[in-house]
């Protein structure tokens, strides 16, 4: 079994999100229907634009206590858990999905047709999130499609340079009770 070489990275990174309730080769996504590799525009028209920063966060549950410590005075026992992840990007295209976060507006956003801004109040869509970490090589260190939240953690600003919109996609591992079976993470092999 191989593991990845201890190598110095410098990874480029592309994101892809298809939202849940549209249709892709005739089904319905869902957190049980992800969309496959066939054709590749599945994924690749639904892109979430040049991605400038990807980092993965955790929010963590601390249960640590003290105990008494054979050498004399109190000890600590490490309890940390992790009890959900994320992942943060910064883009410098804002798409529809984007903007109908920003604007508040409950259905997808059709040009030239009135909406009522800020009419939703949880800004969230979930769907499948595809990551790809590419390295300076051109070949992919890694492969990882999650079922996630994603929400917009800073939008558009007028500030006379371009914007880079920030986004959160809270990963979902769970549905109707049962662990949502297309989350997977893939190293390719090597070259």
């Amino acid at each position: 079994m191989s593991t990845p070489a201890n190598l110095e990275r410098f990874l480029g990174g592309f994101a892809y999100f298809v939202e849940s309730g549209i249709t892709v080769d005739a089904q319905t996504i869902s957190p049980l229907i992800k969309p496959d590799m066939v054709p590749a525009t599945n994924w690749n028209t639904r892109s979430l634009g040049t991605i400038l920063e990807i980092k993965h966060g955790t929010k963590d549950k601390d249960n640590s206590y003290s105990r008494p410590s054979a050498a004399g005075g109190w000890e600590e026992v490490p309890r940390k858990f992790v009890i959900a992840d994320h992942l943060d990007m910064k883009t410098r295209e804002m798409g529809e999905q984007l903007l109908r976060l920003e604007c508040g507006l409950t259905g997808a956003i059709t040009e030239g047709t009135a909406q009522t801004p800020y009419a939703k109040t949880d800004r969230r869509i979930e769907g499948w999130l595809r990551l790809q970490a590419r390295q300076d090589t051109g070949q992919d260190l890694l492969i990882m499609d999650v079922w996630a939240s994603m929400e917009l953690t800073e939008g558009l600003a007028a500030a006379g340079k371009v914007s880079e919109p920030k986004m959160r996609f809270s990963v979902i591992k769970t549905y109707n009770n049962a662990v949502i079976a297309g989350n997977s993470i893939v190293f390719p092999v090597t070259a």
